[in-house]
């Protein structure tokens, strides 16, 4: 966004993590922060992924693309430091739709609007062999 409108989003945001709903959405941002939603959003920022995640008893596998957007790389290791007995696993060149896509989002959109693109090929590998050592039941 550019920068003035990059300061509306903040203030907005700001807004829903304080608990407030704002009618003021600017309108690049209005598909994702209409006021039909903002109310999800607020409970959604009340949570704290890595606190749950901590909680799960179970073995767990935290993948993360290198190329992601919207979930950043020390997202995921926020979610290991909280789990140390997870297993962190980045794969180069994948984004938020897993696919292997450039890092700049205007390069990533077809991997977001067309489906017939492949994953990345390191993500099946990867849960394959996280499944293949798991302790057997």
């Amino acid at each position: 966004l550019p920068p003035a409108q990059l300061a509306g989003g903040s203030a907005l945001l700001d807004r829903l993590q304080a608990g407030q709903t704002s009618l003021d959405v600017p309108a690049p941002l209005r598909q994702v922060f209409r006021p039909s939603v903002q109310p999800y959003l607020i409970t959604l920022f009340r949570q704290n992924p890595a606190a749950a995640f901590a909680r799960l008893p179970m073995p767990a596998l935290i993948v993360q693309g290198r190329n992601d957007v919207q979930v950043d790389v020390a997202d995921a290791e926020r979610l290991k430091a909280a789990k140390p007995d997870a297993q962190l696993v980045f794969i180069d060149g994948m984004n938020h739709m897993l696919r292997i896509s450039p890092k700049d989002m205007s390069q990533q959109r077809d991997s977001y609007l067309n489906p017939e693109l492949p994953l990345a090929r390191e993500l099946g590998e990867r849960i394959v062999t996280f499944i293949q050592h798991l302790p057997s039941a």
